[in-house]
């Protein structure tokens, strides 16, 4: 059984002696180490090899923000947690890049254990140590300019509401990824998990909005060449239809609403890795695409060339930053809902077929020269385990009304 390194930092040492009695259970499982200070947890890490590492957020000296900043720059890999009470929401802030996810302080023993279980679990679902790296190194998503600037000049504008700022944010897979992100962690303790942008703008509100927008910077605006920014706006207007078209489906069988709005996230989310993939490997990226046009299929050439599918990466990340599991299993299986079979249609079988329907992946096509290039196949054995086929002409309609 493979054993993970990970580090606890508290500048208290009965915290620290509470951890240790509190995930003495785990034992077997983690090899556990300790330290007082980011000093002292900088020194532990330039000696062994960690998976992961938890951190208060208030400490003396260099603090958890700071610790988890450098602890990217010098091991990208690990996986990032912190603790911080809610009177510390400004320093939490300062922690929206390095942090993977933000737990509540105190935080309760299960719920520590069940992210750290999660975040070691992720590595069973991406094969390549190479692609966990990349996207554990990821700080933030890039943002076509446009969208960016009309962002921030709408949040300028005193009669600006949330419904507003939300439309501008959905159409976006980064930024919708960035803000479910945050509210959606511990820190924030909310009774529900939040699945759209207006959910979330509402629970930050304006001030926090655009202090994570203009100072904190948890939107990047793209700076790349103009055809891999064509290739970001593309695959951003083809997220937000297959959203669309998921919620159309979901909505027509007559699902629960919090599934439809889980269906409309996964839909919009399915592209996540495409981005990832187009904004830190451009070139193999391109490659890619030239194989698909020429008559590859996408899954085998993105296999091929990535070790993963954009549907693995963007779903590994997902759960990297504490997405629910639905969510994080419809990305992972967009391309192959069977894989992992559901006696009942869900989430995962909504978003597979509003991918599937809404036509070749972006900028991966020949136009109506070819429409077949650069399409999914639906996996026509699962809807048929499902005895679900004879539903696909109304799904076929749903996504028709989607422009």
């Amino acid at each position: 059984m493979t054993s993970y390194n990970v580090l606890f930092v508290d500048d208290d040492e009965n915290i620290l002696a509470g951890m240790r009695r509190m995930l003495r259970p785990m034992r077997h499982e983690w090899q556990m180490f300790f330290a007082g200070s980011g000093a002292e947890a900088l020194k532990i890490l330039a000696q062994e090899t960690f998976h992961a590492i938890v951190t208060d957020m208030r400490m003396p000296d260099m603090d958890g923000g700071m610790l988890l900043s450098e602890v990217s720059r010098r091991h990208p890999e690990m996986v990032r947690l912190i603790l911080s009470g809610h009177s510390e929401s400004e320093s939490v802030m300062r922690t929206v890049g390095p942090a993977h996810q933000f737990l509540a302080k105190p935080c309760a023993p299960q719920v520590l254990i069940d992210v750290l279980r999660r975040s070691m679990a992720l590595r069973q679902m991406l094969g390549s140590t190479a692609m966990r790296g990349l996207l554990a190194s990821i700080k933030n998503l890039p943002t076509p300019p446009e969208t960016y600037f009309r962002l921030v000049q709408y949040l300028g504008d005193p009669n600006a509401s949330f419904a507003g700022a939300a439309n501008i944010i959905e159409r976006d897979v980064a930024m919708t990824a960035e803000l479910l992100k945050l509210t959606n962690s511990a820190y924030f303790a909310l009774p529900t998990r939040l699945n759209s942008a207006l959910q979330a703008v509402r629970v930050l509100g304006f001030e926090i909005l655009r202090s994570l927008v203009l100072q904190v910077g948890i939107f990047q605006s793209f700076g790349g060449k103009a055809k891999e920014k064509q290739m970001m706006e593309a695959v951003n207007r083809d997220s937000f239809r297959v959203a669309h078209i998921a919620r159309r489906i979901a909505r027509l069988e007559a699902f629960e609403s919090a599934r439809i709005e889980e269906c409309f996230c996964a839909g919009m989310l399915c592209s996540i890795g495409a981005l990832v993939l187009l904004d830190c490997l451009p070139d193999s990226f391109t490659k890619v695409k030239a194989q698909v046009i020429s008559g590859d299929d996408p899954i085998e050439a993105e296999m091929a060339e990535f070790g993963a599918t954009q549907f693995q990466v963007g779903a590994y990340l997902l759960g990297l930053w504490g997405f629910n599991n639905a969510i994080v299993e419809a990305v992972a299986y967009a391309d192959r809902p069977g894989a992992q079979p559901s006696p009942t249609l869900d989430v995962s079988a909504v978003v597979h077929v509003a991918r599937v329907l809404a036509g070749p992946f972006p900028g991966f096509s020949l136009g109506e020269a070819n429409d077949a290039v650069g399409r999914m196949a639906l996996d026509m054995d699962y809807l048929n385990s499902l005895r679900a086929q004879d539903r696909l002409g109304g799904w076929m309609i749903e996504a028709s009304q989607v422009a």
